[in-house]
C-alpha cells in the first residue's frame, strides 16, 4: 500500500501536463465562450485526432451543492438563432451520474459520456473504463474562444514512424482547416495520451486524501445531493401549484373553449372543401383521378377517407408488373366532382 501510494506520487510529479487547476468545476469558465467541434476521429487509432465540423458558440454553466461539491455541468448555446438551446448537460444528483475526488473533482460521466476539461479545452469522452482513467475516445471537443496558449505535454523519444504518419495526415488535409491557435495545437496532440496523464495525475491527488477525508466528502455529498433533490422538488411543486391556480381561473377556462372552438371551427372549413369515401366493398380499394398511373388514396374495407371535392374519383385496378404493383385507373367513377362537398358518399361492391 505505502508502495502504491509512492508510485502515484512519481506520476503526479512525472506528468507535464500543469495542473494548476483543482478540479473540473474551478477550470471549466462560465463567462467565457467555447467553440463546440462536435466530430473528433482518431482514423489510425495514434491518439491524433482530427477535429473539425464547428458548430455552436456555447457558454458553460456550473451548479454546487450546499456543502460546496459541483455536481452539474451544462453547455448552452449563447449566440445565434439557436441560443439558449441545450447541448448537453450532465446533473450528478441524477440517477447513473457520478463525479467524484471532492475536492479534486477530475470528471462527470453518466453510462456513455464524460465531461473533462483540461486547460483552454473542454473535452466530451465516450466509454470511461472502469479504471476511471482510460476510455475509447474522445467524442467532441469545446474550445475556449480567444485561447492562444497551447496544452504542454510530455517530452518523448523521437519516433520517425509516427512523425512520417502525422506528416501524412497534414498534407492530406487530416489535420488540416485550423481555427487558430488552440485548435492548431490540439490537432498535432495524443490526445489519448494527454487525457489519461491528466486523469492518473488528478487520481493521485485523490488518492492522497486520508480516509477520514474520503468518507467525510461521501457524507457530505449524500447530504447536500438530498438538499438539493428536495429543493428540486418543491421548486417543480411550487409550479404545478401555481399553474393549477391559473387554470382554475374563468379567464385561462374561457381561453381554451375559444381555441377548442377555433380548432372545431378550421376543421369544420377544411371538410366542406372535402368528401368523405366510405368503403363498404369489402375488401380494400384505391382511389385515383382519371388516367393515373400513381397509387392513390388506399381505403381499407369498411374504412373512410377524404377526398378533394372538387376532382372527380375513379376506382383503381392493380396488376403486377415485374414483382410490383401496377395501378392504372378504371372506367369506374365513385365520386363526380363538387357535388358531395362536406358530405358522406358510400362506395359499394
Amino acid at each position: 500500500n505505502k508502495m502504491k501510494r509512492i508510485i502515484l506520487v512519481i506520476t503526479l510529479l512525472l506528468t507535464t501536463i500543469a495542473i494548476a487547476q483543482n478540479n473540473l468545476f474551478s477550470n471549466i469558465s462560465p463567462t467565457d465562450q467555447y467553440t463546440e467541434y462536435y466530430s473528433a476521429r482518431d482514423k489510425d487509432g495514434d491518439g491524433i485526432y482530427e477535429i473539425k465540423e464547428r458548430r455552436f458558440i456555447v457558454k458553460f454553466h456550473t451548479d454546487y451543492l450546499a456543502t460546496g461539491e459541483g455536481y452539474k455541468i451544462e453547455a448552452i448555446v449563447d449566440e445565434g438563432k439557436s441560443k439558449g438551446f441545450l447541448v448537453k448537460s450532465l446533473d450528478a444528483t441524477q440517477k447513473g451520474v457520478h463525479c467524484i475526488g471532492y475536492p479534486y473533482e477530475s470528471l462527470l460521466s453518466d453510462s456513455d459520456i464524460s465531461f473533462v476539461s483540461i486547460g483552454n479545452y473542454v473535452f466530451l469522452l465516450y466509454g470511461l473504463n472502469d479504471d476511471g482513467v482510460s476510455f475509447k475516445s474522445v467524442s467532441k471537443v469545446f474550445i475556449k474562444k480567444g485561447a492562444k496558449a497551447p496544452v504542454e505535454v510530455k517530452k518523448k523519444k523521437f519516433s520517425f514512424k509516427k512523425s512520417f504518419k502525422k506528416l501524412q495526415k497534414m498534407r492530406s488535409g487530416g489535420i488540416g482547416g485550423s481555427y487558430g491557435a488552440a485548435h492548431k495545437a490540439l490537432q498535432k496532440l495524443n490526445l489519448n495520451e494527454m487525457i489519461t496523464d491528466y486523469l492518473v495525475a488528478m487520481k493521485a491527488k485523490q488518492d492522497g486524501r486520508t480516509s477520514a477525508e474520503k468518507l467525510q466528502v461521501t457524507k457530505n455529498f449524500k447530504k447536500g445531493k438530498a438538499k438539493t433533490v428536495q429543493a428540486k422538488n418543491d421548486e417543480w411543486a411550487e409550479a404545478k401549484r401555481y399553474n393549477d391556480s391559473v387554470k382554475a381561473t374563468p379567464k385561462w377556462q374561457d381561453l381554451q373553449r375559444r381555441k377548442a372552438q377555433n380548432e372545431r371551427n378550421y376543421q369544420g372549413a377544411k371538410r366542406k372543401n372535402k368528401v368523405t369515401l366510405r368503403n363498404n366493398s369489402g375488401s380494400t380499394i384505391y382511389v385515383g383521378t382519371s388516367g393515373s398511373r400513381n397509387p392513390g388514396t388506399k381505403i381499407s374495407a369498411g374504412g373512410t377517407a377524404l377526398w378533394e371535392c372538387s376532382r372527380d374519383a375513379y376506382l383503381q385496378k392493380i396488376t403486377k408488373s415485374g414483382g410490383s404493383n401496377a395501378y392504372s385507373s378504371t372506367n369506374r367513377k365513385i365520386y363526380s366532382k363538387n357535388s358531395g362537398c362536406g358530405k358522406t358518399v358510400t362506395v359499394n361492391n
